[in-house]
């Protein structure tokens, strides 16, 4: 068999490159087996490789460190690239022109994401490879499509959710539609398709109730897609009666995104399996359950979990790895108080990007302060007055005269150094926002509308 290699500088890397995915391969139905975020990335990176490489073939190659790209991973430890790759030669999907509408000549079919694969070390360079084929069937549909969608892998290593890149992938392809409206079709069509469950697998509830579809995967996909990508999405609700029986949604391009980009995206976070060790999860474990969770729901958990090990208000926690475990199952995020309205509606496609940045970091900034002053407010007075005494040496100085004078005047209860008092205190205790932090507070909002 000829192995198909792709020239050093034809190897993909997910901050710049730009995937062609064919239409077919867009809206998959899982039928055996779970498509998880990472388990879809990593498929798209592959896709990605595959295109670009120089030579006629069956047999694709890559660097292993090009195809997780710039997530800290070391080459030793392949344990989740395996477990990913052992999911695509696994899982089962039905691929589609996407729609259940049945019309002459359309073709239906079910393989797996990719044939085989091989992970292998060159004993001279010491580099890893990672050595792929597709099942011949879909491999000239997946490599020269005809009809396809344009996805840049830079938004991609932004989104955090399966079904938030599920939904960019599918609105991508809408997006020069002159209607700009995606398919529309019964809510039960798509929840298999943004969750990566197969019916077969999804709870009673999930199956039954349309409220449920969209609190737990319409809500945030849509939220995390209008934040950090250049499509902005919205949902189309169509009933029958009071009955919500199917949806669709309206694409529009945004210039930029809300959220700036990361200058260092990455395919896998290994950061998150790390925590998960240091709160007592052996690691082959947290392995396994990064493989099997979306990243925004281990984020929350380990967030929770790690807020509730730090509290001295409460009772010491028993298990760390027990209560992480049961928040990552139930889906429960960390509280958050809806402060003011989520960035949603109408307003949203009207405002400008720096706009709603700006309002989203009013937003954060009034959530973090009001966290500031409960862990302020659970310390002892000698400690409250250790804080006072930094706050007056590091910050005061640099601020308006009439603020110092308001300050040493009236203290905490004055309402402007107040806010500038905890503004501190939590830059303090948390460092600076980040884009991430941006992005998990506005998926926590949008759950809660």
């Amino acid at each position: 068999m000829a192995t198909k290699r792709a020239k050093k500088t034809d190897v993909v890397s997910p901050s710049s490159a730009e995937l062609r995915k064919a239409v077919e391969a867009i809206a998959i139905q899982p039928k055996s087996g779970k498509i998880t975020l990472l388990t879809r990335k990593l498929f798209n990176v592959l896709l990605a490789v595959a295109q670009q490489a120089d030579e006629s073939g069956d047999t694709y190659r890559a660097l292993l460190s090009d195809i997780v790209a710039n997530s800290a991973f070391d080459s030793n430890d392949t344990a989740l690239v395996k477990e990913h790759l052992r999911r695509m030669v696994s899982v089962q999907v039905e691929w589609s022109t996407g729609t259940s509408s049945q019309k002459p000549g359309r073709k239906w079919g079910i393989s797996t994401l990719i044939a085989d694969a091989e992970i292998l070390e060159d004993p001279t360079t010491r580099r890893v490879w990672v050595e792929f084929s597709f099942a011949p069937k879909i491999k000239k549909k997946l490599l020269d499509p005809v009809q396809y969608a344009r996805l840049s892998l830079q938004f991609q290593s932004q989104l955090r959710s399966s079904a938030g890149l599920a939904l960019y992938e599918i609105c991508v392809r809408y997006l020069t539609n002159p209607s700009h409206l995606t398919m529309r079709e019964s809510w039960e069509w798509w929840r298999p398709i943004l969750s990566g469950t197969p019916d077969t697998e999804a709870g009673d509830e999930a199956k039954r109730e349309y409220k449920y579809f969209k609190r737990d995967y319409l809500r945030p996909a849509i939220a995390e897609v209008n934040a950090v990508t250049n499509i902005f999405v919205e949902l189309i609700e169509h009933r029958e009666g009071r009955r919500v029986a199917e949806i669709q949604f309206r694409v529009t391009e945004r210039k930029q995104p809300m959220l700036a980009l990361d200058e260092h995206p990455n395919v896998f976070d290994s950061t998150l399996v790390d925590r998960m060790v240091k709160i007592g999860i052996p690691l082959k474990e947290a392995q396994t359950l990064y493989a099997d969770s979306e990243e925004n729901r281990i984020r929350a958990a380990l967030q929770m979990t790690e807020q509730r090990m730090r509290s001295t208000s409460l009772p010491p926690v028993r298990s760390a790895p027990a209560l992480f475990k049961d928040a990552l199952k139930k889906g429960y995020a960390p509280p958050v108080e809806a402060l003011v309205s989520g960035v949603s509606g109408k307003s949203a496609v009207a405002a400008p990007a720096d706009d709603l940045k700006a309002r989203l970091l009013g937003e954060y900034s009034a959530y973090r302060r009001k966290e500031a002053r409960a862990l302020y407010d659970e310390q002892g007075e000698s400690e409250r007055e250790i804080a006072r005494r930094s706050f007056e040496d590091d910050e005061l100085p640099g601020l308006g005269s009439h603020l110092r004078d308001d300050w040493r005047r009236r203290g905490l209860e004055s309402k402007i150094t107040e806010t500038a008092f905890f503004d501190w205190l939590a830059r303090k205790t948390w460092g600076e926002p980040t884009d991430g932090d941006l992005l998990a507070f506005t998926l926590s909002q949008s759950r809660a509308a």
